[in-house]
């Protein structure tokens, strides 16, 4: 299983969505950090970045600007999906969801390594 996959799949276990406390601050702290000053939401503007770039240099290391939309997606997805699945209080949907996102992700890093 290539690092990719493995990441997908612990980031949408359900050990991931039951530990909030050690859990993604994405998924954790959107919420949060949307309703913070400026400044606040600069700082996680930053590292979000430095995260996307990171994400985005991995399958396309010679163009990485090219795969940098993708990886906002990638992100986006990944955060919303654990969040979402968080708030559920039905377990077999909020699983059911965790597999779609491993799905989803697989899907797009598939994409990504085909173009």
């Amino acid at each position: 299983m290539s690092p990719k996959v493995h990441e997908s799949v612990r980031y949408f276990s359900a050990e991931q969505r039951d530990s909030i406390e050690d859990g993604c601050p994405n998924a954790a702290l959107l919420d949060e950090i949307g309703r913070s000053t400026d400044p606040t939401r600069q700082a996680y503007t930053d590292g979000a970045l430095v995260l996307i770039d990171g994400f985005a240099a991995r399958p396309a290391p010679h163009d990485p600007p090219s795969a940098r939309l993708k990886s906002l997606g990638l992100l986006g997805m990944l955060a919303g999906t654990l969040q979402l699945s968080r708030t559920l209080t039905d377990r077999q949907l909020a699983d059911q969801l965790l597999e779609q996102g491993i799905r989803n992700a697989l899907a797009l890093l598939d994409a990504e390594q085909h173009n």
